[in-house]
């Protein structure tokens, strides 16, 4: 029986996709937990120009993302940090301060994204890398410097 799935479900597709289980799965599990409903002609194309416009947009948003990967590579970004007689860290810098430091600077990233190799205990230079998503990051250069 061809269903139009109303939720993603694990194992089986996507939401708004059209799949052909068996009808004892459909009558008694999908349709009494509403996760789909029996796909119709009419249903289908419907189903059919909604993928096409989700497409539409993901590839819009791959696009964004890869733009502002391309704009923050090999950025500098000085982090001011409070030190010691001897140039030590009072304390380590972290990835959010990282974060906030490129927020700051009219980039827009999440404290997850940032990908620190070590903490950052001393002052210099440091690569990070900020990742997009599973395929593209891109690196910058975080100069931690005395305040």
């Amino acid at each position: 029986m061809l269903v139009l799935l109303l939720e993603n479900i694990k194992n089986l597709g996507k939401k708004n996709e059209i799949k052909n289980v068996s009808d004892g799965y459909a009558n008694n599990f999908l349709f009494v937990k509403k996760l789909a409903i029996k796909a119709t002609p009419e249903l289908i194309e419907k189903a059919k120009a909604t993928k096409a416009i989700e497409d539409e947009k993901a590839k819009k948003e791959i696009e964004a993302i890869k733009e502002e990967a391309k704009k923050i590579k090999d950025k500098r970004f000085i982090i001011k940090v409070k030190t010691g007689n001897e140039g030590q860290l009072f304390e380590a810098v972290s990835a959010t301060k990282i974060a906030e430091k490129i927020n700051q600077n009219g980039f827009t990233i999440d404290v997850k994204q940032v990908i620190v190799a070590e903490p950052i205990k001393k002052i210099g230079e440091y690569k990070v890398i900020i990742r997009f998503n599973a395929e593209l990051e891109s690196t910058v250069n975080i100069i931690i410097d005395k305040e």
